[in-house]
């Protein structure tokens, strides 16, 4: 089937809220991502799980302890937000869901923001890591869709899956990661939640349970796409701001709007 026949075709399956898009030849930034694993596990309130539920979800590391959420998308680079960036040193943790386990540890020996980064537009950043990573069951990549047929994909989904250490119902941060269900939030209603400008470079969402915090800033907003006949995790959004009641929405920095900017720069910056 070649490319000029292709129809976007966004499936909701409203039972499971996966998308599911047409087969063609699409590329992504790292082959193979997103691995949706064969077992279920349960990582949702707290309870114990192995890591290769969330292989790609990396913890960005302060001087103080943990600082933000990250997502690992090659084997030099994560994903995080621009405001997560501080003037100290920074470390990149992978391969463990327990904040408290041991873990792979990276150093950071460079930083990209984005170039429009100003307050909450445009808020990502790139943190190159020293030395490669090599996947393994519990590491592995998430995956961006760069295919430029979808684009615009994200407004087709129902539901999204964001995950962190962030607070949990009895409000104290937790120690394990964390899951929940979002849904997708038309930008017109996200207005309402913030005094912030909404647009494209944003994606809205709100909570199915109001009473979880349980993203981080910098962690992802993802979402289970059949993708070529394969289940696949793919980034949507990466957590940018949001409103102290958890009722409200969330905002996301939008990823699909910014794919040019994440693609020149690792690929520029991956030959330095």
């Amino acid at each position: 089937m070649k490319n000029t026949e292709i129809f976007v075709l966004a499936v909701l399956l409203a039972s499971s809220s996966v998308v599911v898009l047409g087969s063609v030849s699409g590329s992504f930034l790292e082959h193979p991502c997103g691995t949706v694993p064969t077992r279920k596990y349960k990582i949702y309130g707290g309870h114990d799980a192995p890591i290769a539920s969330a292989p790609w979800m990396a913890m960005v590391m302060g001087e103080k302890g943990f600082h933000c959420g990250a997502t690992l998308i090659t084997n030099r680079f994560v994903l995080t937000a621009a405001h997560c960036i501080t003037n100290g040193e920074l470390k990149v943790r992978l391969g463990a869901l327990d904040q408290e386990a041991e873990a792979q540890e990276f150093a950071v020996d460079a930083v990209f923001v984005h170039t429009d980064y100003e307050f909450n537009q445009h808020d990502l950043a790139l943190l190159r890591l020293a030395k490669q990573v090599h996947y393994s069951e519990n590491i592995s990549p998430i995956c961006l869709l760069l295919d430029p047929l979808f684009k615009n994909i994200d407004k087709h989904i129902i539901k999204f899956r964001t995950y962190g250490w962030g607070q949990t119902e009895s409000s104290a941060s937790s120690r394990m990661l964390q899951k929940t269900s979002l849904f997708n939030l038309r930008r017109s209603e996200c207005a309402k939640y913030s005094r912030q400008q909404i647009n494209r470079n944003h994606i809205c969402a709100e909570r199915a349970n109001a009473n979880n915090c349980n993203g981080d800033s910098g962690g992802p907003l993802t979402a289970i796409v059949t993708y070529d006949h394969v289940q696949t995790v793919f980034q949507f959004g990466v957590t940018s701001f949001g409103h102290e009641d958890c009722s409200k929405a969330t905002v996301f920095t939008n990823v699909m709007a910014h794919l040019d900017w994440i693609v020149n720069t690792v690929r520029r910056a991956g030959n330095m």
